[in-house]
């Protein structure tokens, strides 16, 4: 078995609601997540440590080198498997190689801690929870991501598509153009579901987490 020193982000995603499928419903849900599963590990390999991968029927892991990779593929799999909800834990911590690349042969912290944010975000109804060694941490990004899954909890998939095209175009016009409407009906919709209030969010987010990254690489060194 072999410690590794490096502090890691581990993620587990839950299906939302999962308890409630039966059979074939919860059969297709499966099938469906375990594409999308696929798609996104090859999609973005060059951030996956050890790839996703279904531990349950319903549940999955995956091993990333720091938040920041963590968190653009948490958006990335909310966006691909709408409309099923998924709920995800995010963990920081050392793990344990076995001599494998799948996340359900390793071990550590890292994992205890992202279980233990995945419980949190149940329990909370949040989308996103976080665990780590700094409550301080802790406690400010999951106010932030409680805050964020009120406002989206009231989203219908079109304001999902609305904002997930204005995200990717830049303008109400080029949404406009694409939805058949005005200008100004994009911009009504996404000023009242605060949609550009959780873009923003997700700026200052990722910002953050690739700051925290650059922060955590210069204590390992001055460590080693």
């Amino acid at each position: 078995m072999f410690s590794d020193s490096q502090i890691y982000t581990v993620v587990i995603g839950d299906v939302s609601g999962s308890k409630q499928l039966s059979g074939k419903h919860r059969y297709q849900t499966q099938l469906f997540i375990k594409s999308a599963i696929i798609q996104i590990n090859e999609e973005y390999k060059d951030l996956i440590e050890a790839p996703l991968t279904i531990t349950k029927g319903d549940e999955f892991q995956g091993l990333f080198q720091d938040l920041e990779s963590a968190y653009k593929i948490c958006l990335a799999l909310e966006r691909s498997t709408l409309p099923i909800q998924i709920r995800f834990g995010l963990g920081l911590g050392q793990i344990f190689k076995m001599g494998s690349r799948l996340p359900i042969e390793m071990d550590g912290a890292a994992f205890h801690a992202a279980n233990e944010a995945l419980q949190l975000a149940k329990k909370k109804k949040m989308g996103t929870a976080i665990c780590s060694q700094d409550n301080q941490l802790d406690n400010l990004l999951n106010t932030i991501f409680r805050l964020m899954s009120a406002i989206k909890q009231k989203w219908s998939e079109r304001h999902y598509k609305m904002f997930w095209l204005y995200k990717d175009l830049g303008t109400y016009r080029k949404v406009a153009e694409i939805e058949k409407i005005t200008p100004q009906a994009v911009c009504d919709m996404l000023k009242n579901c605060r949609a550009l209030e959780i873009k923003k969010a997700e700026e200052n987010l990722n910002k953050f987490f690739k700051e925290y990254k650059t922060s955590l690489n210069l204590l390992e060194t001055l460590i080693e």
